[in-house]
C-alpha cells in the first residue's frame, strides 16, 4: 500500500512539475516588464501652438528626428499628428542633440544635463535619472522652447515645451 502512495505522489509531482515551470517562467516574465518600465526614463517633450495660452498641445502634422552623432539614422520615421514626443537621452554623455525634422525646417534641441544613478530594487538594479540644466535650439521653424520639469525620471511628466507657428504648415 505504501508503494502505490509513493507512484500516486511521484505521478501527480510530475504532472505538476510543467505547470511549476511554466509559472515561475511566467513570474520571471512580468519582473522584467515591470524593470523595463520602471527603467524607461525618456525626456518628453510637448508641442504647443505659439500664442495660444489655452494649455492644449499642437498636432504636429509629421515630423521625423535624428541624433546629431547619426543625422541619416532617423530615431523616429515618418511620425504623423504628434503631440508628445519621448526620446532617449544618452547615458554615457552630460549631453545630446536631437535634430527635429518637420519636412519643411530642421531644427535642433541641444541639451546639457546630470546623470544621477538611482538604486529601483534588488530585481531591477540601478537605473540613471537625468536634471536638465540647459536648453538651446535653433529656431527655423521653432519659436521657443522652454524646461518645465528639469528632472527626468521614470515618470510620465512632461519635461520640455516646444513652441510652434500655427500658420507654417508643420502644425
Amino acid at each position: 500500500m505504501k508503494r502505490s502512495q509513493a507512484a500516486g505522489w511521484l505521478f501527480t509531482f510530475r504532472a505538476m512539475l510543467p505547470l511549476a515551470a511554466c509559472m515561475l517562467f511566467l513570474h520571471a516574465c512580468q519582473d522584467d516588464e515591470l524593470c523595463e518600465d520602471v527603467r524607461a526614463n525618456s525626456l518628453r517633450i510637448g508641442f504647443y501652438q505659439a500664442g495660444d495660452d489655452t494649455g492644449q498641445w499642437a498636432l504636429v502634422d509629421s515630423m521625423r528626428v535624428f541624433t546629431l552623432t547619426y543625422p541619416q539614422v532617423p530615431v523616429y520615421d515618418m511620425l504623423q499628428n504628434v503631440s508628445v514626443l519621448e526620446l532617449p537621452l544618452n547615458p554615457h554623455s552630460g549631453g545630446c542633440a536631437f535634430i527635429l525634422d518637420f519636412f519643411h525646417h530642421r531644427d535642433t534641441l541641444w541639451l546639457q544635463y546630470l546623470r544621477e544613478t538611482h538604486f529601483m530594487s534588488v530585481e531591477c538594479g540601478f537605473t540613471l535619472f537625468f536634471d536638465i540644466e540647459e536648453l538651446t535650439h535653433t529656431s527655423w521653424h521653432i519659436q521657443s522652447a522652454t524646461v518645465v520639469n528639469k528632472h527626468v525620471s521614470n515618470t510620465l511628466d512632461e519635461h520640455v515645451k516646444v513652441f510652434l507657428p500655427a500658420d507654417n504648415g508643420g502644425l
